[in-house]
């Protein structure tokens, strides 16, 4: 019989733990189905508009976004070590949750000025997270962990690219909907992130010795 810190140790583990996130995930492209659906026809109706365009594009990057998120809970890596503790699990849970929970708001009819806005931050959010993912890869992980230690491509130039590039992506989401909710929704996932990146450089200090001196020649986010 499998010993339980054996079972922890295991990609199934791993996937039940995951579990919950591919839902809320999951959760986030649902609730955007609905305005992709309404901008779709307005594009269709009123092909002339560029606002339309503009608002179904930066919903649909989120989309995707999301998905991609939940393809790399599905392939990554076990992890070697976990941060200890309630506090670094309630910063990787709660950040990600607040992230996703701003879709769930009421969209706002913007002009086409902050529409185009929030799409480009979107866009340009996206694409750089895709960026940074490709290069993570199967050590992707939402807790602070310890799955494989990656300091090539974005990584030479920030500690936590993809943070920096998921701040450009809340940012952009969060103009298209309702405030201040979203806004405050915004502080708190960024506020959190930032306290998951000092539990993780821990836990990534304890697993890799190297990681010191990485972090004393790479700032945390390419320009802090």
């Amino acid at each position: 019989m499998m010993r339980w810190d054996d079972f922890r140790q295991s990609k199934t583990y791993d996937l039940i733990a995951g579990f919950p996130l591919i839902l809320w995930f999951g959760y986030g492209v649902m609730k955007l189905r609905p305005n992709l659906a309404a901008d779709a026809r307005d594009i269709l109706l009123q092909p002339d508009h560029l606002i339309f365009y503009l608002r179904f594009f930066a919903l649909f990057a989120s989309a995707l976004f999301n998905l991609l998120l939940i393809y790399l809970v599905v392939v990554r890596n076990r992890p070697i070590k976990r941060s200890p503790g309630f506090g670094p699990r309630l910063c990787g849970v709660a950040g990600t949750f607040l992230g996703v929970a701003i879709l769930s708001l009421r969209p706002l009819n913007l002009s086409l000025p902050w529409q185009a806005l929030a799409a480009f931050l979107v866009f340009a959010g996206s694409l750089g997270s895709a960026i940074v993912l490709a290069q993570l890869g199967k050590a992707f992980s939402i807790l602070p962990e310890a799955r494989l230690l990656v300091t090539s491509g974005p990584y030479a130039y920030a500690r936590h690219p993809l943070y920096a590039m998921e701040f450009i992506t809340v940012v952009g989401t969060t103009i298209q909907f309702a405030q201040p909710w979203a806004a405050l929704l915004a502080v708190g996932v960024i506020i959190l992130q930032v306290a998951r990146t000092i539990f993780e450089e821990r836990v990534l200090s304890d697993a890799y010795p190297e990681y010191a001196q990485y972090q004393m020649r790479v700032k945390r986010f390419g320009f802090i």
